[in-house]
């Protein structure tokens, strides 16, 4: 018997199609848009394990039928946005065979090779959701405490280092030594009340991914301001579309540990943040404070990036085709600055 090349490639391309349509790790279901209401034409294995059907019942039955009644006419949407040639992507509600309902994230296209179907992806997310609850539960909570350490220990502390400066003055007439105990109590005071506002600022929550990077890094700058008792500003310029998702993390921890250093060591009392994106995705960045400095040649680079915490951020860039450098001297303050290629070129490079 003579087997026909083109017929063999096809049976084992439906048969690697089978193998992935059963064993995929989410919800795949076929529905046929011709009929009214819509109905499941085929699922898969993981669509069984999860609603609790046997395939033999869910298809040919209307796939409103795995949705709460309230939830229905999304499925009325989302069939009229896929017969106008749309990919859906949305979040709803579905519901087992014993009633229970879960979240479920929806993805529908027309079928490629009959536009009388539709395929949808359906994935529980009772998961995340849960865990998405725990972390805005765990928010909340840090923001309270900070709110509860703003408004009583910090300004209690601050009312008693201004009595204690009172005293300061008054004590010239005290007994010896008391001039200093005072001076010593406000330096104590003086340091608690620093430490204080860096647990405050670091208690606050900051969704990079909900916010987007330019106002996570104006309410973070804006809160370091706040806290620290200096000026501290966002300087914004270029393409903020062009800028690479990937860059969007590490730019934004970056800002992070520079201001905790800046907040720790350069008794400064204004800090600048530049962002530069050119059309291209290319990013520069500078983060400067007009305090203390130092000298960096009297460290070693391991020194240097110890003392600013940057070792890990700056092999996160290095890694990206960038470069991080430190610019400092004494009583001229402290640059940081952070330069990112586009990620066309930093690929191109890689190749090379």
């Amino acid at each position: 018997m003579v087997t026909n090349p083109a017929d063999s490639a096809t049976q084992t391309g439906e048969q690697r199609y089978r193998h992935l349509f059963d064993h995929a790790p989410i919800c795949i279901f076929v529905i046929d848009l011709t009929m009214s209401p819509v109905t499941i034409l085929e699922v898969n294995r993981r669509a069984e394990l999860i609603y609790g059907y046997p395939a033999a019942e869910l298809v040919g039955i209307p796939a409103a039928h795995l949705m709460p009644e309230e939830t229905v006419p999304i499925i009325l949407t989302i069939v009229k946005q896929v017969q106008q040639g749309q990919t859906v992507t949305t979040k709803t509600v579905s519901r087992r065979r014993d009633g229970t309902r879960f979240p479920v994230s929806v993805i529908a296209a027309l079928d490629p090779t009959d536009d009388g179907q539709m395929i949808v992806t359906v994935e529980n997310i009772t998961n995340s959701k849960q865990r998405r609850t725990e972390a805005d539960a765990i928010d909340v909570e840090r923001r309270r405490i900070a709110r509860e350490i703003h408004d009583d220990v910090a300004q209690s502390l601050a009312g008693l280092r201004f009595k204690s400066a009172l005293w300061s003055h008054q004590a010239a007439a005290a007994p010896p030594g008391m001039s200093a105990a005072l001076d010593e109590l406000l330096a104590v005071l003086k340091t608690a009340i620093t430490d204080l506002r860096r647990s405050i600022f670091a208690l606050r929550p900051l969704d990079l991914e909900t916010l987007g990077l330019v106002p996570a890094l104006t309410q973070m700058i804006d809160d370091f301001g706040d806290q620290s008792q200096l000026e501290a500003r966002l300087e914004v310029s270029g393409d903020q579309d062009a800028l690479p998702a990937v860059y969007e993390l590490p730019l934004f921890r970056i800002v992070q540990e520079g201001l905790n250093n800046i907040g720790q060591h350069a008794q400064a009392s204004s800090v600048l943040v530049r962002l530069a994106v050119d059309k291209t995705g290319g990013v520069m960045l500078s983060v400067r404070d007009n305090g203390c400095g130092f000298d960096p040649h009297q460290l070693s680079p391991a020194e240097r990036d110890g003392h600013f915490g940057l070792h890990q951020m700056r092999e996160r860039i290095l890694d990206r085709g960038g470069t991080l450098d430190i610019h400092s001297a004494l009583d001229q303050g402290t640059e940081l600055a952070i330069t990112l290629p586009p990620i066309t070129q930093r690929v191109n490079h890689v190749a090379d």
